[in-house]
């Protein structure tokens, strides 16, 4: 079928079929490794429930998430520095609004919930 795809249609799903094909690659790989390797398996589930390690991986998400905000505060002054379009700063404030407004949020339900 010629002229089905053009030519950036087709170079993205050759890329997302390529994408595709490595994760699965990669996962089947892992499976493979688990199987062979049940005692690391085993020992890698503990370490995941682990309360230690997950107290470590929240905190971790929270600080890389305050580091994002305030990347994304820092776009909208670089923004505005180099005269960019009004709606480029303002998306910037949005998504750093947005990223706050959600912070409180999530917040105040943990502290119900917990």
């Amino acid at each position: 079928m010629p002229g089905f795809l053009n030519n950036v249609q087709a170079a993205a799903a050759i890329g997302i079929g390529a994408g595709l094909f490595g994760f699965g690659l990669a996962k089947w790989w892992v499976e493979r490794w688990n199987e062979k390797n049940p005692e690391l398996m085993k020992q890698n589930e503990i370490e995941i429930q682990d309360e230690r390690n997950q107290m470590i991986r929240n905190k971790a998400q929270a600080v890389s998430g305050e580091v994002l905000r305030w990347l994304v505060m820092a776009g909208a002054w670089v923004s505005i520095f180099f005269g960019a379009p009004l709606w480029v700063t303002l998306a910037f404030v949005g998504v750093f609004l947005l990223k706050t407004f959600l912070d409180l949020a999530l917040v105040a339900y943990y502290q119900r919930k917990m």
